[in-house]
C-alpha cells in the first residue's frame, strides 16, 4: 500500500489550455499608437509580445457601443482568469483566493488617452518620436522628446498626461506621478487625467491612491463606468471583496453592455462563493463576447446547470470541454450519466458540514467487477481549488527503454514535470503518444539517446514505440492535490490531509474513460477518519490498457485559421481599424494556440518550428494594426503572407498526422 502528496504547478492552457486554460490564465488591451496622423486620434494597440502573455477573452470588444456620456481612455485588458476560478476560494490572505485574487485585482497594459489635436505640430511630432522610441525599447531617448515636447507647450495638460502614461508603461511609477501631478496641476477638472493617474496608482499597487483618484474621477464625471471597474479592483487589493462587487455592478447600472464588468462581477462573487449570482454574469459576458467562452467558465456553467438539476457537482475528467460543433451528450444524458457517478459506497458529507479537525485520514478498497486492483490504480483528492495543496513540488521522471519494455512500466508524475526518456536498449526506438493533451513523437532514438518533454496536461499517457507494436507503458499525469496508489489487494490511504472540499477519482490502465467518469464524486472532509471504497463494473478485461485519443481535426483548425486572417485582411483593405486586429488575435490565440495545435506542433517537432508560425500570424496583425510599418503595406503583399502560412500549416499537420498514427 503506497501513498503519496505531491505538489503540482498550476494547469496549462491547452485550454483546459483554462483560464494553457481561461484562464483563464492573461489578457491585454488597446495601447494608444500608431502616430501616423497627428491630428487623429490614433486606434488601441499592443506589441504581441506583451499580448501573448494574456488571453484575449478578457478584453472588452472593441467595437462596443457606445454610452450616451462615454469616458474618453479606453480600458486596459484584464487578466484572464485561471482554468477553474469557481473553485479558486480560500483564505484571502495566502491560500487558494491568492491565485484568484490576482486575476481580480491586476490591471494590465495601460491605455494612454487619445493625441490631442490642438497642440502645436511640433509638440505632436515630439510625442510621436518619443511613443516610437517608447515602442523600441529606448527610453532615454523617448525622454528627450517628451522633454522637448513640454519646452514648446510648457503649459499643457496633456503632455505631462502622456509622458506619465509612457513612463507607466516602463513601470517608472515616481516620474509617471510627476507628470500627472503636474497635468493635475494644470487640468484639475479633467476627468481622463485624473482617471489615468488613478490607473498608475492602481499598476503600482498603492491602493488607497489609486480609490482617491478613482473617486475623484466619479465627481467629475458620475457616468464613468471605467473608473467604477477600477474603483472596483483598486478595493480588490484591500481585500475589500464587497466594495469590490458594488462597483463592478455600479458600472454595470451605466453600461449594462459592459461585458468586462460582468466577467468580473462573475469573478468576486465566486470568490464569495456567491456561485448562483456569479453564473448570470458569466453568462452576460459569454453572450456579449463569444471570446469570454472559456473552458473554466463553461465547466463552471456546467456544474451550475447540474446542481440545478439535483446533481452534485461531479466534474467529467479526463475528458475535452466541449467545441463548438462537437457531437456531445445532451443534457439529459449528461444528467443520467451523473446520476450513474454510484462506484463508490461512500455516502457524501453535506455542504454543511463543519471541520472538526484541520486534517483528515482517508483509506479505502478498490474492486473492478468484483476483483481487486493491482498497484497501478490511482486515487485522486483534487483540490476544488484547482490549486496546489500543500508541500507539493514538481519532480523529475526517468524512463528507460529496455529489453524492449518501458521501465518502469507505469509511473505516475504532478503536472507540469519534465519527464527524460532513455533508450538503455541495442534496438532503436521511437516513443509516441496519441494521449489527449500530451500528444508527441520523439522521433526514432538510437542506443544510448535521450530526448525530454514536459508534461502540462492531467490524465494518462499511454506510451508506445512504432518500431516495436507490444512495446506500451504508462504514466499519469495527476492534476493538483493529493494522490495515493493502490495496493496489490486494491487498497489505498491518505495520511493527514487537509479538511476542505476535494473532487474525488479513480485512475486505472484497464478502465474505459467513461468508467472513469461514472465514478467521479465531490466530497467534503472535516477531520472525521473516512472509509471510502470503489466498487466498478466494467466492460473492460484485465490486462487492457484504455487511452483517451484526442481526436482533434487539426485541419479545421487550419481552415479556421485561414478563414479569420483572410477576413482580417479584406476588413482591413475597406478601411475598418479594430475588427481587422481582433480577428487576427482570435486566428492566433483562440484557434492556433487555444484549439491545441500550437502545443501539438511543439512537442511533436520542437518550440522554434511553433513559435515561428505564430510569429508569422502576429507579423500579419502587425502590418494591419501599423504597428513597426516600414515599407509599404499592401492587400497583395498580406494575401501572400497568409497563403504562405497557410500552406506551412497544413504541411506540418500532415506531417503532424502521420507522427501521431504512425505506420510499421
Amino acid at each position: 500500500m503506497g501513498k503519496k502528496k505531491i505538489r503540482i504547478t498550476a494547469p496549462s492552457p491547452q485550454s483546459r489550455s483554462i483560464l494553457k486554460p481561461v484562464i483563464g490564465a492573461l489578457l491585454i488591451g488597446g495601447l494608444v499608437w500608431g502616430l501616423a496622423s497627428l491630428f487623429e486620434p490614433p486606434p488601441d494597440l499592443v506589441p504581441y509580445t506583451k499580448y501573448k502573455k494574456t488571453d484575449v477573452s478578457a478584453v472588452e470588444p472593441a467595437n462596443k457601443p457606445i454610452p450616451s456620456t462615454p469616458p474618453k481612455s479606453a480600458a486596459p485588458a484584464e487578466p484572464t482568469a485561471p482554468d477553474d476560478p469557481m473553485a479558486q476560494a480560500a483564505d484571502p490572505d495566502k491560500n487558494a483566493l491568492n491565485s484568484m485574487k490576482e486575476v481580480a485585482d491586476t490591471p494590465l497594459a495601460p491605455t494612454p488617452p487619445d493625441l490631442p489635436t490642438h497642440l502645436p505640430r511640433e509638440t505632436l511630432e515630439h510625442i510621436s518620436k518619443a511613443m516610437g522610441l517608447v515602442e523600441q525599447g529606448k527610453y532615454e531617448r523617448a525622454e528627450l522628446e517628451f522633454e522637448k515636447a513640454a519646452d514648446f507647450s510648457p503649459n499643457s495638460p496633456e503632455v505631462f498626461s502622456i509622458w506619465g502614461v509612457a513612463m507607466r508603461m516602463q513601470k517608472k511609477f515616481k516620474g509617471a506621478n510627476r507628470r500627472f501631478a503636474r497635468a493635475y496641476e494644470l487640468a484639475p477638472e479633467d476627468e481622463e487625467i485624473v482617471f489615468n493617474w488613478g490607473m498608475t496608482r492602481l499598476f503600482e499597487k498603492n491602493a488607497d491612491q489609486a480609490i482617491d483618484l478613482f473617486q475623484k474621477t466619479l465627481k467629475l464625471n458620475p457616468k464613468h463606468y471605467m473608473a467604477h471597474n477600477y474603483l472596483g479592483k483598486s478595493y480588490g487589493l484591500k481585500k475589500n471583496l464587497a466594495m469590490e462587487e458594488t462597483h463592478y455592478a455600479k458600472a454595470l447600472e451605466i453600461k449594462e453592455d459592459f461585458a468586462q464588468a460582468h466577467f468580473n462581477l462573475g469573478i468576486v462573487r465566486s470568490l464569495q462563493k456567491n456561485f448562483e449570482g456569479a453564473a448570470p454574469h458569466f453568462q452576460r459576458a459569454i453572450e456579449l463576447d463569444k471570446q469570454f467562452e472559456k473552458p473554466f467558465v463553461i465547466q463552471f456553467l456546467t456544474a451550475m446547470d447540474l446542481k440545478k438539476k439535483g446533481v452534485g457537482p461531479q466534474e467529467a475528467k479526463l475528458k475535452p470541454s466541449p467545441k463548438k460543433g462537437d457531437n456531445k451528450d445532451s443534457p439529459k444524458e449528461t444528467e443520467e450519466a451523473a446520476k450513474k457517478s454510484e462506484g463508490s459506497d461512500h455516502k457524501m458529507e453535506g455542504s454543511d458540514s463543519k471541520v472538526t479537525k484541520p486534517v483528515t485520514n482517508v483509506k479505502g478498497r478498490i474492486t473492478i467487477n468484483s476483483q481487486p486492483v493491482d498497484g497501478r490504480g490511482i486515487v485522486i483528492l483534487e483540490t476544488k481549488s484547482k490549486l496546489k495543496a500543500p508541500e507539493q513540488e514538481a519532480q523529475p521522471l526517468t524512463v528507460f527503454q529496455r529489453d524492449l519494455r518501458f521501465e518502469p512500466s507505469h509511473s505516475v508524475v504532478m503536472i507540469g514535470s519534465t519527464v527524460t526518456f532513455v533508450n538503455d536498449d541495442r534496438e532503436i526506438h521511437n516513443i509516441y503518444s496519441k494521449s489527449l493533451g500530451n500528444q508527441f513523437n520523439l522521433g526514432a532514438m538510437s542506443a544510448g539517446a535521450s530526448r525530454q518533454i514536459k508534461l502540462e496536461t492531467p490524465g494518462p499517457v499511454i506510451l508506445r514505440c512504432n518500431l516495436h507494436k507490444d512495446m506500451m507503458g504508462t504514466v499519469f499525469v495527476v492534476p493538483n492535490g493529493y494522490y495515493a496508489q493502490t495496493n496489490a489487494n486494491g487498497e489505498y490511504q491518505f495520511d493527514n490531509v487537509k479538511s476542505q472540499e476535494y473532487i474525488l477519482e479513480f485512475w486505472h490502465p484497464q478502465l474505459y474513460p467513461e468508467d472513469v467518469e461514472k465514478n467521479i464524486q465531490s466530497i467534503k472532509l472535516t477531520g472525521k477518519d473516512e472509509n471510502i471504497d470503489f466498487k466498478i463494473a466494467s466492460a473492460s478485461k484485465p490486462g487492457e490498457i484504455h487511452d483517451l485519443v484526442d481526436a482533434t481535426d487539426y485541419n479545421l483548425v487550419v481552415d479556421s485559421i485561414a478563414k479569420e486572417m483572410f477576413q482580417a485582411i479584406e476588413d482591413w483593405d475597406k478601411g475598418k481599424k479594430f475588427i481587422p486586429r481582433n480577428r487576427m488575435l482570435k486566428a492566433i490565440t483562440h484557434y492556433y494556440d487555444g484549439q491545441g495545435l500550437k502545443g501539438a506542433l511543439a512537442k511533436s517537432f520542437s518550440d522554434t518550428r511553433s513559435q515561428k508560425l505564430e510569429q508569422s500570424m502576429d507579423e500579419i496583425r502587425k502590418q494591419i494594426s501599423g504597428i513597426g510599418v516600414t515599407e509599404p503595406v499592401t492587400e497583395a503583399s498580406l494575401k501572400f503572407k497568409a497563403e504562405r502560412i497557410v500552406v506551412q500549416l497544413r504541411n506540418h499537420v500532415k506531417e503532424l498526422e502521420h507522427r501521431l498514427n504512425p505506420k510499421p
